[in-house]
């Protein structure tokens, strides 16, 4: 068990994946972070939760004081789906699951969960918002914190293949935190990952149905190297992104109205097109973020940054 320092007015949280990048960063930036949301538990066909947590950085974390919001995702079984639909609707399953994320908080003295459930049947709507609200209720007691994730949405629209099971105003009044993925804006086609007009509009449509204090703004800070014809990018780091230009003899395009870079580049006769983030384009964020008098962002995430970006949040 270690205390938790006390959260700052403005929170910088940051997701975190286990891999060599983000352990590096997470040791020289973590004492900068509020919250640290780290993807370490899916989901079992139980309602059990399979731990994916790791030893080495829960040591650094507990040695920086810093509070964790865990992540609770569907990633556990190929068939993302089928799994989440049985979790969600079944009555047993459900609780299950409840009880298994109250035990792990209670073992784990984590601050809070955070919800990242994907490819959530649209029809079952209703059945995440019983889910999140009765796992509100039963963390609420004992003082943890009810996060979850939500896909961007630009109005409410039940029926969306991807975002549809979320509702933004029910989801709001049962979740201490939610946090707005205003990104992939762009991923079957090329284009911005996030250029600033969406994430407005995804922001105004979050603020007109959840309270300001609870959201999170989800910023990304890597890049997409999409090849003409083939649907799924690749995902680079900042330094990746500049480390090809240069590689391949381009210089990066800064794209004032996206707010984000670009660049092309030809290999073996197929064009590549890359959209990427640095500091600059979080900077444009950020000031969006004050602008609207939020609480705090949520970064996706640690160790894919622009290290420019430390000196922005530093003054948070």
């Amino acid at each position: 068990m270690y205390p938790f320092r006390y959260k700052q007015s403005f929170e910088n949280n940051w997701y975190y994946v286990t891999d060599p990048l983000g352990f590096q960063s997470l040791q020289e930036h973590g004492r900068l972070i509020t919250y640290l949301i780290p993807f370490w538990y899916g989901v079992t066909w139980e309602g059990g939760l399979a731990d994916q947590s790791d030893p080495r950085s829960l040591d650094l974390i507990r040695r920086l004081n810093l509070p964790v919001l865990a992540i609770v995702h569907n990633y556990a079984s190929p068939e993302y789906r089928t799994l989440i639909h049985a979790l969600l609707t079944d009555d047993t399953l459900r609780r299950a699951l409840v009880n298994s994320i109250l035990n792990m908080l209670r073992r784990t003295r984590f601050a809070g969960v955070n919800i990242d459930f994907e490819f959530v049947p649209p029809e079952d709507r209703p059945y995440l918002t019983k889910f999140m609200t009765e796992l509100y209720q039963v963390l609420k007691p004992e003082r943890f914190l009810t996060t979850i994730s939500v896909p961007a949405q630009l109005d409410d629209n039940p029926r969306h293949p991807f975002s549809g099971a979320f509702s933004y105003p029910e989801l709001g009044v049962v979740s201490d935190q939610v946090y707005l993925l205003a990104y992939d804006e762009h991923f079957a086609m090329p284009g911005p990952i996030a250029s600033i007009g969406f994430v407005q509009r995804v922001l105004t449509y979050a603020l007109s149905v959840i309270p300001r204090i609870k959201i999170r703004l989800g910023i990304p800070v890597y890049g997409y190297d999409w090849t003409e014809g083939v649907n799924i990018p690749e995902t680079l780091s900042y330094r990746q992104a500049i480390e090809r230009a240069r590689e391949q003899g381009v210089a990066p395009r800064y794209d004032e109205e996206a707010q984000e870079w670009t660049y092309t580049y030809q290999v073996d006769g197929e064009t590549h097109i890359v959209w990427f983030e640095d500091a600059r384009s979080f900077a444009a964020k950020l000031a969006l973020v004050r602008r609207e008098n939020l609480r705090g962002i949520g970064v996706w995430r640690l160790g894919l940054e622009d290290s420019r970006i430390w000196a922005l949040v530093g003054t948070l």
